[in-house]
């Protein structure tokens, strides 16, 4: 795990502030956990393409929320959300990506 990403189980509120390792430790952000995190292996699993990594994060969510993450699938994902920190942390973007049943 990177530095930033105990920072986004801290922003999403998975746990209190300065307590993610806990949702490390108990399995929580698992990919068969109760929110999983990054279940395709992240940015840097992905080559962590610069300039390119919110567009990535982005198209990972969508794939989530309808159906379509192939073996990196998480069952029964219907909203994800993204939290991408760029150069000195000085821009901060996140999305929420929810599939309606009928993009299902």
């Amino acid at each position: 795990m990177t530095p930033s990403e105990y920072m986004a189980i801290d922003h999403f509120g998975i746990t209190a502030p300065g307590e993610s390792w806990k949702a490390v430790e108990d399995g929580v952000i698992a990919r068969d956990g109760a929110l999983p995190i990054n279940a395709g292996g992240g940015l840097i699993g992905g080559g962590h393409a610069v300039g390119a990594t919110g567009t990535r994060m982005l198209a990972d969510a969508t794939k989530q929320a309808t159906d379509d993450a192939g073996e990196y699938q998480i069952g029964g994902a219907r909203r994800m959300a993204t939290l991408n920190i760029g150069g000195s942390t000085a821009t901060t973007v996140s999305f929420i990506v929810e599939a309606t049943e009928d993009e299902r």
